[in-house]
């Protein structure tokens, strides 16, 4: 066993810092991320994004145009923000990065960037505000009459397409100042 070997085992055994080894914080120190490759991963996280809401603007589109109830369309949109909930509050209760490899590379890019605390705040606000969001949404659901409304304007579909022109235009911004 080398000399520093044996000073990681002595420091690891003997002495806490808020309850992490020295040797757990001498390897969060070393971390090193390649920008690159962080970058890479947020352009391709960015596509899947823009695949969805391509996905779902197409749904919309089509869904829209048969002439199908606005509960329906709405139920599965209540359904969509719950499912939009779970991961926020896996990452919240596990501390751990959920998805693709590009979006784990993302989370725990961010997380590092960010420090624990930080990172902890923002994701519990973030879950309790999808959650909140889907609660009221589905409250709302039940309790207005949503069969009396029509779907067959296309200026519907404007606030869709700001969401995600704003989305995009944020996401872009945010990488060139990475």
């Amino acid at each position: 066993m080398s000399e520093v070997e044996s000073m990681r085992h002595w420091f690891h055994r003997t002495d806490m810092y808020n309850g992490t080894s020295i040797e757990r914080l001498d390897k969060m120190h070393e971390t090193e991320w390649d920008i690159q490759e962080v970058k890479r991963s947020k352009k391709l996280e960015l596509v899947q994004h823009n695949l969805v809401m391509l996905l779902l603007f197409v749904w919309f589109v089509q869904y829209v145009h048969n002439g199908a109830s606005a509960s329906v369309l709405l139920g599965l949109c209540s359904v969509l923000l719950w499912i939009t909930a779970i991961p926020s509050l896996y990452k919240l209760k596990r501390g751990k990065a959920f998805g693709t490899k590009s979006s784990r590379i993302v989370q725990n890019f961010d997380r590092h960037l960010k420090g624990g605390k930080r990172w902890k705040r923002r994701t519990m606000i973030e879950a309790c505000f999808i959650i909140f969001i889907s609660t009221v949404f589905t409250v709302l659901l039940f309790v207005m009459d949503v069969d009396s409304v029509r779907l067959d304007s296309p200026i519907d579909i404007f606030p869709f397409i700001g969401g995600w022109a704003g989305f995009n235009v944020v996401e872009m911004i945010r990488l060139n100042n990475l």
